[in-house]
């Protein structure tokens, strides 16, 4: 009985969370904020909402926890008078690591990746790799591609329908852990599956818009549906 209340209430839970979700991105938008298609933004990413519309996220971008998004600056109002405000513009494919501080005025990507803890207060150019406080490029983004799909052909590999929470099961969880006490490991399908809108992170719904699919081919690790194995 106490095992069907909690999922009973968990269930309730994640209803809210939707709803509070779907809720403030609808008050974002109604202030200003361009938010695009399949864009993953948590519950927790802090967004600087009297200033929102200046803020521009493209299509299929995607942000880690805790991050800031902020687009004025009031470190001068007390001596000048004077709040800086700056336009800052996610063009698409971007996808920004935890806690990670983006500052007015900058203009990042596309297909731009940003690692965690970064303080991004520079523009950033596409298809690169950037870290650090300030964040600079650190890589091109295609050898960067290139070296973790190498590392994947001889790591192992875990299908995200098989081993995501809701079907990990203790025997999987311990076969996870083992993998990783060995070194780097590797989830995939849960992109594959997110385009099926069979599971994956909260994003904003794709409309009329098809993301592009995942680069990486699964053809040599057997079929990636999505369903638990």
């Amino acid at each position: 009985m106490i095992g069907r209340l909690l999922d009973l209430a968990a269930a309730a839970k994640a209803t809210i969370e939707r709803a509070f979700r779907a809720r403030r991105l609808d008050r974002l938008r109604a202030l200003g904020m361009h938010i695009g298609r399949d864009v993953l933004l948590p519950a927790d990413t802090y967004i600087d909402v009297d200033y929102c519309h200046l803020i521009s996220i493209g299509d299929s971008c995607g942000l880690g926890p805790e991050c800031m998004l902020l687009a004025h600056d009031p470190t001068a109002a007390a001596p000048l008078g004077a709040v800086r405000v700056g336009r800052v513009t996610l063009h698409p494919s971007c996808h920004i690591g935890a806690r990670t501080v983006v500052l007015p005025g900058i203009e990042m990507g596309p297909r731009t990746v940003v690692a965690a803890n970064s303080v991004v207060s520079a523009s950033l150019p596409p298809d690169t790799v950037c870290a650090g406080n300030p964040a600079r490029p650190i890589k091109a983004l295609a050898p960067y591609l290139d070296a973790q799909e190498e590392r994947m052909e001889t790591s192992p590999t875990f299908e995200y329908g098989a081993y995501s929470l809701e079907h990990l099961t203790p025997e999987r969880r311990e076969e996870l852990v083992r993998a990783a006490k060995a070194g780097d490991a590797y989830l995939v399908g849960g992109r594959s599956a997110e385009l099926r809108e069979r599971g994956g992170t909260e994003r904003t719904p794709f409309g009329d818009y098809t993301p592009a699919p995942p680069r990486r081919s699964r053809a040599a690790h057997g079929p990636d549906d999505g369903s638990p194995r």
